[in-house]
């Protein structure tokens, strides 16, 4: 008879065990597949509210049917992916579960960050990226994960230039821890194994300037005056502009030569083609005198030697002298003259010898 209350008790128990079971809408669910070596998410076939995804130690290399696979856990507020086969994260993958607010992708291989990797996730304040092979941070992470608060960095191989260092500065001024453990710079060199904040910090501080207290005009140092020294007697260094503009002028130059040459070369060579210069020479043989005209005819036919006629002014009147040379003449023919004075019987024939 005393065990009756135990049985009942137990019953009862079993029964607020099978009701709190029933309504998973109130208390959180964790799904833990930690290192079940898994090459895929697993779906929630179920339909239940899950908020915790554990998949720590499998080998999920995150592709588009891990993305689909994610999708079915809209209510996720915490991922683990730990020591996977992540090497690199795509634009926009965690989208599907907005509501996300602690993601882990410690201890894989991933080598860089696309500027969208964790685009959606407005909800997110902590991410652990330890323990991958990352070297500089997309400098679009701070303005992507505004409500950041915990950002883990330590055993990556940084790269603490000053230009690659500009995301770490932005978030290191908003407030943001960067965990526990500091993360150290594996290059340059001379930044070796220094913390990357401390590096950060330095590279966002102004280099130090030289001042010098200024003279007063009376000769006397005045106080509180003094001016940067730091560029002082250094002249400006020229540019390459003005040789671009020499190489322009130039070039613009023998161009407008080349055009000239073109278009009046045509006239110019006929110009100096058909210029001859020749000199005028005068004949030996004639007079000085303007009166004297000598002329010189010659016929071809019977005539086998030029005739010179010489016309002479005197006292207004032209007389007219003929001398010619030796002609061939047939011996049946005469030559007659007809400019042959008359001694005054004008109108009078004198005859001529046969």
């Amino acid at each position: 008879m005393r065990l009756q209350p135990v049985l009942v008790l137990l019953c009862v128990t079993a029964v607020a065990l099978d009701c709190g079971a029933g309504a998973p809408d109130q208390d959180p669910l964790t799904r833990n597949f930690t290192g079940q070596l898994l090459q895929v998410v697993p779906s929630n076939t179920n339909d239940s509210l899950v908020t915790e995804l554990l998949l720590d130690g499998n080998r999920i290399p995150l592709n588009d049917s891990d993305r689909r696979a994610l999708g079915t856990y809209p209510a996720l507020v915490e991922l683990r992916l730990d020591g996977n086969l992540l090497t690199r994260v795509p634009a926009g993958f965690f989208s599907v579960v907005p509501n996300l607010t602690r993601l882990s992708l410690a201890g894989n291989n991933i080598h860089s960050l696309d500027s969208e990797a964790f685009s959606g996730l407005d909800l997110l304040t902590d991410l652990d990226l330890s323990g991958n092979q990352l070297t500089s941070l997309p400098a679009e992470l701070h303005q992507t994960l505004h409500r950041l608060q915990v950002l883990r960095l330590q055993g990556n191989p940084w790269n603490c230039s000053c230009l690659l260092l500009s995301p770490v500065r932005e978030i290191s001024a908003a407030n943001v821890s960067i965990g526990e453990t500091p993360a150290t710079c594996a290059s340059p060199l001379s930044q070796a194994g220094s913390e990357v904040v401390k590096a950060a910090a330095r590279c966002s501080s102004p280099p130090p300037t030289t001042s010098t207290p200024t003279a007063a005009p009376n000769g006397t140092e005045s106080p509180g005056q003094t001016h940067n020294n730091t560029n002082a007697g250094r002249k400006p260094a020229l540019g390459n502009s003005w040789k671009f503009t020499a190489s322009v002028a130039a070039l613009a130059l023998v161009t407008s030569g080349l055009i000239v040459c073109a278009v009046k070369g045509p006239s110019w060579y006929k110009l100096f083609h058909n210029y001859r210069h020749r000199r005028l020479h005068q004949d030996d043989d004639g007079d000085d005198d303007p009166h004297f005209v000598t002329t010189v005819f010659k016929k071809r036919g019977s005539y086998r030697a030029p005739q010179t006629f010489s016309f002479e002014n005197q006292d207004g009147r032209v007389a007219a002298a003929a001398a010619a040379a030796a002609v061939e003449e047939p011996e049946d023919e005469y030559f007659e003259d007809p400019y042959i004075k008359s001694d005054g019987n004008e109108g009078e024939e004198i005859p001529t010898e046969p």
